[in-house]
């Protein structure tokens, strides 16, 4: 659908208004992914979550809601004000992304590693999970999944070794993606690049559904295909705000259609098209998940991916408490919530607020934007 989104001008380009539906929709990601792993415990807390089973199954996918919404977010931000390579652009953009994903990645990973000495299960673990001297060292690099395909420490955490790798390049991405000016090639930029990464894990992916050693196409297929959908929008083309009332029919979808997410990812272009749908919402949706509440949500969601599987004893021990009657049961779903929600909240106010102070560089000047052909 092609419609008008935010216009250009000759004049020099002041920061960008910002695009709060997005920041709540991160929320939603974020929950989904925690359902995933948690669902088995939420069932036999409340056995008539058990119909939702397929959703929360496909809950994996709010990776693949992450992955296109940092390359939305960023490539709104900073690919017309970084079209030109600048090494001191590059370093300010580097440095940012350092400040945003380092150091709550590294307060986690030691009190994961605090975990493991505590309970004895350094070492490798079931499933290959690492907990070794290297893979210490790789995960304070951020580095831990670019040469092995297996967990290691915080296991949500694979995800920020491929942000960081997709972080390093995008000062390059940013000067080749923005010299696409239309939007319509943009839209096909964007599908060749979910094309690509799709038939590279139709042909290549392993048994388990991995890639090894190609960590890269997931990330970069749908990062890369992010950054093409905002361009197409920001460029005056791509407007599916009015798409929004079918972005029920896709939750419904994935969860009466096991098919559509059975451990592939045949549905991730669909999540691409859902950043893009959301970024151009009115209504009630955009309305919604622009409130203050799923803002303050959002902007606490990297928190919530990085601190929820360390609450495994704490969930765990709730489940087993509940496990009796019902009002018990009750109790347990909402203290899970709530200690999910505290755990996070926390690690966003006493480390991810003051450490981006501290470690944020000031943002690089936007360039002039061009005026659309």
């Amino acid at each position: 659908m092609v419609g008008r989104g935010p216009v250009l001008t000759a004049a020099p380009a002041a920061r960008r208004s910002p695009l709060p539906a997005l920041t709540g929709l991160r929320v939603l990601a974020a929950a989904w992914v925690v359902l995933f792993h948690y669902r088995a415990d939420l069932e036999a807390l409340a056995p008539w979550t058990v119909p939702a089973d397929t959703f929360m199954r496909a809950g994996y996918l709010g990776v693949d809601l992450f992955f296109p919404l940092s390359g939305f977010i960023l490539a709104y931000n900073y690919a017309d004000a970084m079209r030109t390579f600048s090494w001191g652009a590059a370093s300010s953009f580097v440095r940012n992304r350092f400040a945003r994903v380092w150091p709550v990645h590294f307060v986690a990973l030691n009190i994961d590693l605090a975990m493991a000495v505590a309970m004895g299960t350094l070492g490798i673990g079931e499933n290959g999970h690492r907990r070794t001297p290297a893979a210490y060292g790789q995960n304070v690099l951020m580095v831990h999944n670019w040469f092995n395909d297996r967990p290691s420490f915080n296991g949500p955490a694979w995800s920020i070794a491929s942000e960081w790798f997709a972080y390093l390049l995008a000062p390059l991405l940013f000067v080749l993606v923005a010299r696409v000016v239309g939007a319509r090639t943009s839209v096909l930029c964007a599908a060749l690049s979910y094309a690509a990464m799709l038939a590279v894990f139709a042909t290549l992916a392993l048994p388990n559904g991995n890639l090894e050693h190609m960590f890269y196409v997931r990330i970069m297929g749908e990062f890369v295909a992010g950054m093409f959908l905002c361009l197409a929008w920001v460029r005056g083309g791509l407007a599916l705000g009015r798409l929004a009332p079918l972005l029920p029919v896709v939750v419904l979808a994935v969860a009466l259609v096991p098919a559509l997410s059975s451990g592939d990812y045949w549905m991730a272009p669909v999540m691409g098209l859902v950043v893009a749908v959301v970024a151009s919402a009115g209504g009630w949706v955009g309305s919604w998940l622009s409130t203050g509440f799923m803002v303050a949500a959002g902007e606490a969601s990297y928190c919530l991916y990085m601190t929820h599987y360390l609450m495994r004893p704490v969930v765990t021990w709730l489940r087993e408490w509940g496990d009796g009657a019902w009002w018990t049961a009750a109790v347990s779903v909402v203290a899970v919530v709530l200690a999910l929600g505290a755990a996070a909240w926390l690690m966003h106010v006493l480390v991810e607020r003051p450490a981006r102070r501290l470690l944020h560089a000031r943002a690089p000047r936007p360039a002039p934007e061009p005026v659309p052909a």
